[in-house]
């Protein structure tokens, strides 16, 4: 608390630091607000738009141990000045370069810089909240803001851009990160004294290598399905980098007197589960963002109520996040948070598999979307804390940043399911469909003629209703196979959750009571 000016109530100090950290999270997703648009502004593809989002992860998660040096050598005010202003100017470039490159490598610093924010957050939230709850508050504090990142941002800026172009959300964007260096120049004290760390020995060739093999895997995720993976030179060569990347960087990790991240956690089991679960969510928790696609071109939904409906999402989130906080500080059984969620999680996925259809009212959506935030959010936190206070207190720093490495493999999973279900999955009902389109199919039949009698009694001339019917039938067939491919990746979604919930229940019969260690924990 000492960090903010004496004059600054305790309550504003609160609200200011979650105030300082929102720009920093909004920046995470926000290329995907509306991907077309923002894939228009810059001239790419919209596979392009999504690889920006796997450079951001992919610089969090390979700078997160470097970038605890960095933190100890600043002082808070510094380090906050410094890493905001890098923001700004990387919201100038990505306003101003339509330059591919230009776009990726400054995604990926941005995530390097949001590896900064995290550290300094968390270290500033622990230090002015009452012992006995700060971890578990402001661990969910961060967690809740972060899982709302990509609903809140649809929200915000689904109107900005429907009104204006791409280009305002940087601009405004700009705005925040300036404003936010003008609050803490007036709102936070320079330390009088500080210890500072030197910057000697610093691993970068692990962190060049760590960053190499998670930008590659970020890579066949969503390029691979596109380029049909090992038919593709540019894929086999990615593949082998990572390959070798990965035989240096744990090589490197047996060999240095203090690795980047110490392999030996891997000898805790309970760490391995807890890791596994954290995996398993990370796949589930964006499936939902198939959801998007089947509103827009099924329901036909424009992106304004899109992001309204998604507000059922964030309450979900909102509320599990709270349940868990809760229950981690009531020192209860964490088994039945996990349980509750993966059962959450597969309540959604059952209830959409029912509920996809060619029309419905957009607000029997809501309680599934609830029920899927519920679920995330009541798994997140507690197996994040777990998963950390399980190893030895030495090696927390390790599990927390191998806990990051894990939640970026979850989203790279689920971005190759994604478009293996978008791809191939739908090549291949593409073609059955083929099988069936024949005159001497009456359903395709009485199809055509209805096509034919809408366009008819409509007022349009016989010489131009049998091409416009084929192109009707075309989109009405286009849309049949993505609810199918839809479908079939939810069913998948199902078979993994109930995979995870007879996991979970072995895992109950055998330790009846798992609790998260309450002692000093580790950013993360």
């Amino acid at each position: 608390m000492g960090l903010f000016k004496k004059w600054v109530p305790a309550w504003l100090a609160k609200i200011i630091l979650f105030a300082l950290l929102l720009p920093n999270m909004i920046m995470f997703f926000l290329p995907l607000a509306n991907e077309d648009v923002a894939a228009g502004y810059y001239g790419i593809e919209p596979n392009d738009i999504q690889f920006t989002i796997s450079l951001y992860y992919a610089g969090f998660a390979s700078f997160y141990c470097l970038e605890r040096r960095f933190y100890s050598y600043f002082t808070s005010k510094q380090y906050f000045i410094q890493f905001q202003l890098f923001q700004l100017l990387c919201c100038y470039l990505l306003f101003s370069s339509q330059i591919l490159l230009v776009i990726f490598v400054v995604r990926f610093v941005q995530g390097m810089l949001f590896a900064s924010a995290v550290n300094l957050y968390l270290s500033m939230a622990t230090g002015f909240m009452k012992s006995f709850r700060a971890k578990e508050v402001a661990y969910s504090l961060f967690f809740g803001m972060l899982l709302c990142t990509s609903s809140f941002n649809n929200l915000i800026t689904a109107d900005l851009i429907d009104q204006y172009n791409f280009d305002i959300v940087y601009k405004l964007s700009m705005v925040m990160f300036a404003s936010s260096v003008v609050v803490v120049l007036v709102c936070i004290s320079s330390a009088k004294v500080f210890h500072r760390h030197t910057l000697i020995q610093l691993d970068v060739s692990s962190f060049i290598l760590l960053a190499i093999i998670l930008i590659g895997l970020g890579y066949l995720s969503v390029y691979g399905q596109q380029y049909y993976w090992f038919q593709n030179s540019e894929i086999i060569q990615v593949a082998v980098i990572i390959f070798f990347a990965v035989f240096f960087f744990v090589i490197r990790q047996f060999t240095l007197k203090r690795p980047y991240i110490d392999l030996s956690i891997f000898k805790e089991k309970n760490y391995l589960w807890a890791a596994l679960l954290l995996f398993f969510m990370y796949i589930e928790r964006f499936s939902f963002a198939y959801m998007g696609s089947f509103y827009k071109n099924i329901l036909h939904m424009d992106p304004r109520h899109i992001s309204y409906i998604f507000v059922f999402n964030l309450i979900g989130i909102i509320t599990g996040v709270a349940l868990a906080a809760w229950h981690q500080i009531k020192k209860s059984n964490v088994i039945w948070l996990w349980m509750c969620g993966f059962t959450a999680l597969l309540i959604y996925h059952l209830c959409m598999v029912q509920m996809l259809d060619n029309a419905g009212n957009e607000s029997y959506y809501g309680i599934p979307l609830f029920a899927h935030g519920l679920g995330v959010g009541l798994i997140m936190v507690p197996t994040i804390l777990f998963a950390i206070s399980i190893v030895p207190y030495y090696l927390a720093p390790s599990a927390a940043a191998f806990c990051l490495i894990v939640r970026f493999l979850g989203y790279t999973v689920s971005s190759f399911l994604t478009k293996y279900f978008t791809v191939y999955n739908y090549n291949i009902h593409y073609s059955r469909f083929l099988d069936y389109i024949s005159n001497n199919n009456q359903f395709y039949n009485d199809k055509i003629s209805g096509i034919n009698l809408y366009l008819k009694n409509n007022g349009w001339s016989k010489k131009d209703i049998p091409p416009v019917t084929q192109k009707v039938f075309k989109v009405q067939l286009d849309n049949q196979i993505l609810l199918r491919s839809i479908m079939d990746y939810y069913s998948v979604m199902i078979w993994l959750s109930l995979a995870v919930l007879f996991l979970l229940l072995c895992y109950y019969i055998k330790e009846k009571k798992v609790y998260v260690h309450f002692r000093p924990l580790l950013p993360i």
